[in-house]
């Protein structure tokens, strides 16, 4: 695939880029939608913010068409997660910096599982990003990281456009002021709890737990888009019994039959969390994080 996106550029260079004359703002591209929403927010109408995955594709092992890496040549700056999740954009920035925000900001380790994830997936080699012990790369889900990550987005921004600096500074303070409000409102939503223990579909929301105090079970896909053995199948029925699971949690990205199944034979609801957004009613970072509390707080409540 790399290859191909070589030649393409390349391509793209030889005839010449319909963008990026003296006239046009700078561009920059995000590669995901909680990112590119605080980047487009920060840049005000200073910059051209192009957002890379479309909504509704899955942030992992995504492949970019032809047209959609026409439509972000000439970027000068590209921001991503990083830790590997997100690498599929690294060809398309071919020429311009890459920032990977989940690099400024403390992580935590991909848990390994208490219920077999290694001997369920023996013999498949994990991506880098589901790897057990490797950071995980889902720093989004959590806004007061997200706070860290404005400040780097401010920093990077005014590089590409120093006449911007104090006003990408203003509009930072904004955003941040934004997340502190929304951390604080999911906080207070969070201590009228009683159930705590959920069954994610995929590792997504690991940090949004460990702020609000929710309890992961298990992860029906460990590995992103490789379906469960029956062994592994058996072995997250049994960690749904053993901690009282209220809900089992799909992924609008991913295919919602294994969840399904499951979530029939432990006899808990199925549900739905969006780790990623950019679809009506989670257009922005704000509206994303909410709408998962919603889902949340109807089981857990």
């Amino acid at each position: 695939m790399r290859t191909t996106v070589s030649l393409l550029l390349a391509a793209l260079v030889a005839c010449g880029s319909k963008s990026g004359g003296a006239g046009d703002k700078p561009k920059v591209a995000v590669s995901i939608f909680p990112l590119y929403d605080l980047a487009r927010r920060v840049a005000g109408d200073r910059l051209d913010v192009a957002l890379v995955l479309p909504p509704g594709k899955s942030e992992h092992q995504y492949d970019p068409t032809p047209q959609e890496m026409a439509r972000l040549q000439g970027a000068k700056l590209g921001i991503a997660v990083g830790f590997d999740m997100d690498s599929w954009v690294e060809p398309v920035m071919q020429g311009a910096k890459l920032v990977r925000v989940g690099e400024r900001v403390k992580t935590m380790p991909i848990a390994v599982e208490p219920i077999g994830e290694a001997e369920a997936h023996a013999g498949e080699a994990p991506d880098a990003d589901d790897k057990p012990g490797a950071p995980d790369p889902h720093v989004w889900m959590d806004p007061q990281r997200m706070i860290t990550v404005v400040d780097a987005i401010v920093g990077e921004l005014a590089a590409v456009d120093a006449a911007g600096k104090d006003a990408f500074a203003k509009n930072g303070e904004t955003v941040k002021a934004s997340l502190r409000a929304l951390d604080d409102k999911i906080a207070a939503r969070a201590k009228t709890w009683t159930k705590h223990v959920i069954v994610t579909f995929h590792g997504s929301m690991s940090y949004y737990a460990k702020r609000y105090g929710v309890t992961i079970a298990a992860v029906v896909e460990p590995l992103a888009g490789k379906e469960p053995t029956p062994k592994y199948v058996g072995e997250v029925l049994a960690a749904i019994k053993r901690g009282n699971a209220s809900a089992l949690f799909s992924e609008p990205q991913f295919d919602r039959g294994p969840g399904e199944t499951i979530a029939r034979e432990a006899g808990i609801p199925l549900g739905e969390l969006d780790p990623v957004g950019g679809v009506d009613g989670r257009d922005s970072y704000e509206k994303l994080i909410e709408w998962n509390t919603d889902q949340l707080e109807r089981v857990l409540k």
